[in-house]
């Protein structure tokens, strides 16, 4: 697989030199954590550490804590609800709550109260939000934790090192106009880089990749790529690639914009409406719908569109690869492009009610604060996370991506690209030259999934961690990059500092059990479901052994339309991704609880049970449990033979109770397992894994 690894060690793009750079800083105070960026993930990462009594800093580059969030990107993609954990779960909940209360009286929170909680970008439910209502939540959550300092209007310009090791950053001030100020340095036992760009993996010379990978048996819809995604293409069905898409890598990105927010007025006349076209403004770039509605309390707007609006192709990597004084005219491109399609919202659009908030972005013209970096440097990790560790069907079970036992996050979110490429007119041809390029919406084929701690860690450096830049190919970053995702990344990254700096260990070291161990105390998910909430008293157990495979997952059978087409994410299927932890567990899937949640060895002699045929999915446990059983002196394995012993059956659907339970367990483990509370009564699945964690970890 040709791949696409730049590693970019270019002078140009520093202010100065590091020795310059150095000399002219003032070293302003030492941390045990340094997080650049204020984004979620940086934000989570900070909270993180210090909930470990880590001192931290966050040097954030905007006046205002949560990245894009923010800054104009007003609402979750999260995909269903119960993806959101931890910090980002604590964010949701108290924006839930600001608009139950304080915007109790608000239009759209009345309407969408009344609606279904599960329906996307509900801001009763707090999916969505303004961009103030973002800063300050994110404030509030920063500002209860004394250890974490914070700095506004700071970018990071270049790192100190130690051999291989990065222990500090150098930092410039930069106001909102991008004007550069005073150096300042900073030192910290860990350093975590959860900006977009990943700028750090620049200046610490840590190998990178940007743009895309080849096309590969891995990587089905890597490179050069036309789908009809996002356009209707006639004659195709939905989700369709098209001729002309070779596959070849290349150094290009997906469209960057920044995600205005804009406001009805309900008057043509009101102050906020632009009174001349940007520079280079273009009518034929836009499209507009005047029937659109607001989606965020307040009347407002999120100008984001698509393919005829704010995205803009072709100075995505020039922004990433840019130095900070080079960004400055980069970001007037982009400001200039979505001021037009504002201006032909107003005009030809047909809308001239709408304009810039005048509650938002007061300090820089009601104008967000940053670009929306879809994807930056992607660092060269000890884990690269690729298409096929998302896709439902490549290694998945046709419901998730692969089990991945490493796993400190989880991502939900389609494979989704913004186009890459084109068009570049209204009579777009259906693929090849002029046509959109480069545009994936891969919701159906997308798992959920599990992010494993090694995309955190470069493969060389040391002390070092990236929540946003992780290692990861274009395609799946393309889904990683949703901001719960990065969030819960980040928070990983703060755990496994704090446990880095208290063992004295490198970060590679750090046992990712532990991690795991606190992120699922913080509140963190591991492994999707959609009824097993952090408060939940079978989380934690649960969690654990779905990790190690111990859960039976559904029968795919049982969820196919009557057309015949498996239902997918794109259908919202919630039952699919049950636990159902106060149903009764089966026999079949308590075997499966009780073998791999204890990791026992499988041991299969033959197929004895008329009932449970090879192919079945308890086959291999029921089996195992048979024959560990056999062994025993006290066999624990209850079945039915015929008379003559040539045939039996086990009842794999039957309820296990509390008894037979106990019994497997102590016959498994060759130990006596106390007795519940309940012996007569059916074990529910969340009792189950309650019982069998605890015997693992009394066993461990």
């Amino acid at each position: 697989m040709k791949q696409i690894l730049l590693t970019f060690l270019i002078c140009s793009f520093l202010f100065t030199t590091a020795e310059d750079a150095a000399v002219a800083a003032k070293q302003d105070h030492d941390y045990d954590v340094v997080v650049i960026g204020g984004t979620p993930a940086g934000v989570a990462a900070a909270i993180a550490a210090a909930r470990a009594d880590k001192t931290v800093v966050i040097i954030e580059q905007s006046p205002v804590l949560g990245g894009v969030l923010a800054s104009g990107v007003l609402r979750l993609d999260d995909k269903y609800v119960e993806s959101n954990s931890g910090v980002m779960e604590e964010f949701r909940q108290r924006v839930k709550a600001y608009h139950r209360t304080e915007l109790a009286n608000d239009p759209l929170v009345q309407k969408h109260v009344q609606q279904n909680p599960a329906n996307q970008w509900n801001v009763a439910e707090g999916r969505a939000w303004e961009p103030h209502t973002a800063a300050r939540i994110y404030a509030e959550l920063v500002a209860e934790h004394a250890g974490i300092a914070t700095r506004f209007n700071e970018v990071a310009v270049d790192v100190s090192m130690d051999g291989s090791r990065v222990t500090g950053v150098i930092t410039r001030e930069r106001d909102n106009q991008g004007k550069l100020g005073a150096s300042h340095a900073f030192t910290g036992k860990v350093i975590i880089d959860a900006t977009y760009e990943a700028d750090l993996a620049e200046y610490a010379d840590i190998p990178y990749r940007i743009g895309r990978e080849a096309r590969s048996p891995e990587e089905p819809h890597a490179g050069r790529i036309y789908t009809n995604y996002f356009r209707g293409v006639r004659g195709t069905l939905h989700a369709t690639i098209l001729p002309d898409s070779t596959g070849v890598a290349d150094h290009r990105s997906q469209a960057f914009t920044y995600r205005i927010t804009a406001k009805d007025y309900g008057r043509p006349d009101h102050p906020h409406r632009l009174k001349e076209p940007p520079p280079g403004y273009d009518p034929s770039k836009y499209n507009w719908n005047p029937n659109t509605k607001p989606i965020i309390p307040n009347s407002k707007f999120d100008l984001l569109g698509i393919n005829w609006g704010g995205d803009l192709v072709g100075h995505g990597t020039r922004w990433v690869l840019a130095d900070w004084e080079e960004r400055v005219e980069v970001e007037k491109i982009y400001r200039n492009h979505d001021l037009g399609y504002l201006y032909f919202i107003q005009t030809e659009g047909g809308s001239p009610q709408i304009g810039l908030p005048d509650d938002e972005f007061q300090d820089n013209g009601n104008f967000p604060y940053r670009v929306y970096v879809r994807q930056g440097r992607r660092i060269e990790g000890l884990y690269t996370l690729t298409e096929s560790d998302l896709h439902k069907d490549l290694r998945g079970d046709g419901f998730r991506g692969p089990l991945l036992v490493d796993s400190v996050a989880i991502g939900i979110y389609g494979i989704d690209a913004h186009r890459v490429e084109g068009p570049a007119g209204r009579n777009e041809p259906p693929h090849g030259p002029g046509a959109a390029e480069g545009t994936l919406h891969m919701h159906d084929a997308t798992g959920p999934y599990q992010i494993p701690y090694g995309t955190l860690v470069p493969k060389q450096h040391q002390g070092i961690l990236f929540p946003v830049g992780l290692s990861s190919t274009h395609v799946a970053i393309c889904s990683v990059r949703m901001e719960p995702v990065w969030s819960s990344l980040g928070q990983a990254a703060g755990v496994a500092a704090a446990l880095a700096i208290d063992q004295e260990r490198e970060l590679k070291d750090v046992s990712v059990t532990e991690i795991q161990d606190e992120l699922l105390r913080q509140g963190s998910v591991l492994f999707f479901y959609t009824d097993l909430p952090a408060d939940n008293p079978a989380f934690i157990a649960a969690q654990k052994l779905s990790l190690l495979g111990a859960v039976a997952g559904p029968d795919l059978a049982d969820y196919i339309h009557e057309a015949g087409r498996a239902k997918g994410l794109s259908s919202q299927e919630r039952e699919a991704y049950r636990f159902r932890p106060d149903e009764p567990i089966t026999l079949g899937e308590f075997a499966q609880m009780a073998v791999n949640g204890l990791q026992i060895p499988l041991s299969i002699t033959a197929s004895h049970f008329t009932d449970v045929p090879r192919g079945h999915p308890a086959f291999k446990y029921i089996e195992t449990l048979y024959d560990y059983s056999t062994q025993s002196k006290q066999p624990f394995f209850d079945f039915e033979p015929s008379e003559n012993f040539r045939t039996a059956v086990a009842h794999p659907d039957k309820n296990v109770s509390g008894e037979q339970a106990t019994k497997i367990l102590s016959g498994l483990l060759k130990t006596n397992v106390p007795a519940a509370d309940k012996p007569a009564a059916d074990v529910t699945r969340g009792e189950a894994a309650q019982l069998v964690y605890q015997c693992w970890v009394n066993a461990n």
